[in-house]
């Protein structure tokens, strides 16, 4: 009975990681449409977020990095980050980025592991990454054949947001930095550099802004995208595994394109519908759901 309820948590707790992560696209575009600019919504998150951890950064400091390996840190999950993929939500649709983003950095990060640490790159791994890259292919088909359309930039922004956070994703496992430590750097380092740049240069979006969207914005990019879907995701591979808990990163695309119909309207063409399932498709391949060839082990 406590297996079975051990693992009902850690399936719940993966589902809200993934709900989280999925969510984050959309609401930041609602954002957006509403009232807020790219940067407000990155000083909101760092704000709160920054503010949140500092007892844990007071007691980590660094995670034992040195200041350029901080650096790599707080540029792949921090400010550079989160202005490259919310500024691209001004371009292409929220379910892009909830496809192209983690996509590219399961891909990104897989070929980091790879060519800066050894890892061994077996070739169902190599297959999954392949089909991704085609699934990003078919979802771009469309953009960069419209010409009058500017969703092709946001795209390429979202696989840059991938390469970013790929590098923070390398460097942690480089440097063995735990991700709570590793979270709270990068929120107090952003919180110390961008909040005084953002109020130096006269920046105003959340003074002006409604109080109510302001304060929704706040909790969910400071306190549950920052922070619990970490928090959340962490607790579900302790419970489950790496394995069975990297299931959930892979329900990220299908849960931001679901999101984005009711919460902004946005409809998928046919097209993009086939490069989400291709993508999902790839991003179970890479993260080792499905063999090529595999055996039971006692067949082995």
């Amino acid at each position: 009975m406590d297996n079975a309820r051990s693992s009902s948590a850690g399936t719940l707790y993966g589902i809200l990681a993934a709900v989280v992560w999925g969510a984050w696209p959309v609401l930041s575009r609602a954002g957006i449409d509403r009232t807020l600019e790219p940067q407000d919504i990155t000083v909101l998150r760092f704000a709160v977020a920054g503010a949140l951890l500092l007892p844990v950064f007071w007691r980590h400091r660094t995670g034992g990095t040195n200041w350029w390996q901080a650096l790599i840190l707080c540029c792949g999950a921090g400010v550079p980050y989160v202005l490259v993929v919310v500024g691209g939500l001004s371009y292409a649709p929220a379910g892009h980025a909830g496809v192209i983003t983690p996509a590219s950095m399961l891909a990104f990060s897989t070929l980091g592991g790879a060519f800066l640490l050894g890892d061994r790159t077996e070739p169902h791994r190599l297959l999954g990454l392949a089909v991704i890259v085609c699934g990003l292919c078919i979802i771009g088909f469309e953009n960069f054949a419209a010409a009058t359309k500017d969703f092709w930039i946001g795209d390429l922004m979202f696989l840059a947001g991938g390469l970013l956070w790929a590098s923070y994703t390398v460097g942690c496992r480089a440097w063995s930095v735990d991700p709570l430590p590793a979270t709270a750097l990068v929120s107090v380092v952003s919180m110390l550099v961008f909040v005084p740049a953002y109020l130096a240069t006269g920046q105003r979006g959340v003074f002006d802004a409604p109080l109510s969207e302001v304060a929704f914005q706040a909790l969910f990019q400071g306190v549950f995208a920052a922070f619990l879907a970490l928090l959340f995701y962490t607790r579900s591979v302790a419970i489950l595994g790496a394995g069975r808990g990297a299931v959930f990163s892979a329900m990220v695309p299908g849960i931001a394109l679901l999101m984005a119909y009711p919460v902004l309207g946005e409809i998928p063409s046919a097209l993009e519908l086939a490069g989400v399932i291709t993508v999902t498709i790839g991003v179970t391949g890479a993260l080792g759901l499905w063999r090529i060839g595999a055996r039971p082990e006692h067949e082995a």
